[in-house]
């Protein structure tokens, strides 16, 4: 069994509200499909980036921050909703899990994915707000990833963004960045890589190292390139192996 993160910024244009890249995500869809056994968990993009940093969530309960939980948990509930319709329509059984219903007081308990998984459906895991005690947090599908990976011990862990895989500069902002095709303990800088309200850059690739801590082998590649995941382990493998 696979666990895989498709990035928001692969489903989503992250400058703009709630604008789905349907047709690129059908075919990330389609290819993973084939795929025999795997969870799936994907980010949010700007269903859940938008209206969270607006109006600052993560943070305590308030009239304003109550009125945006709202609005982020059914736009977050709208893009899963259209990926599980993708994967149905491919003839593979979806359901959508939020950790809003998956939080116990201090931790999350995902008994409920592994019952999903045991009666041989996808579960389809995503980053979204959660209520605890008189703050309204967001758990995020790379948190989600670190702790299913923990748990599920999964043959591979794979992660879809948008690049390459691990630059020791952004990629987008400088020519001479050099991409680590096996990390070990290289300097990677993050200063210039925006952060978002999950933490960006920087959390995502400590939740690849956390799941290689976890025993499980940990992959980030381009998910614009999802035929990739075919050539994972062979020598013109282009992406980053932790």
């Amino acid at each position: 069994m696979d666990i895989i993160k498709i990035g928001g910024s692969l489903l989503t244009d992250k400058t703009v509200y709630r604008k789905f890249y349907q047709k690129k995500t059908s075919i990330i869809i389609q290819r993973l499909s084939k795929l025999e056994s795997f969870i799936l968990v994907h980010g949010g993009g700007s269903f859940g980036h938008y209206i969270s940093e607006k109006y600052g969530l993560p943070g305590e309960v308030s009239e304003e921050r109550i009125k945006a939980a709202a609005i982020v948990k059914y736009d977050m509930a709208d893009l899963n909703q259209r990926i599980i319709k993708m994967l149905n329509s491919v003839g593979r059984p979806a359901i959508g899990i939020s950790p809003f219903f998956l939080d116990r007081n201090s931790s999350f308990n995902y008994d409920l994915v592994k019952k999903v998984l045991e009666m041989n459906f996808i579960p389809v895991l995503y980053g979204d707000v959660y209520l605890r005690n008189h703050e309204i947090g967001i758990l995020s599908g790379d948190h989600i990833m670190v702790s299913i990976a923990e748990m599920f011990k999964p043959e591979r862990a794979i992660f879809l963004s948008d690049v390459d895989g691990v630059f020791d500069m952004d990629p987008k902002k400088y020519r001479n960045a050099a991409m680590i095709r096996k990390y070990s303990k290289e300097i990677v800088n993050f200063g210039a890589i925006s952060n978002d309200v999950t933490g960006g850059m920087e959390l995502k690739f400590r939740s690849m190292i956390n799941c290689r801590k976890a025993g499980v082998k940990t992959y980030l590649l381009n998910g614009n390139f999802p035929e990739r995941i075919e050539n994972i382990d062979k020598e013109d493998f282009v992406g980053t192996e932790f």
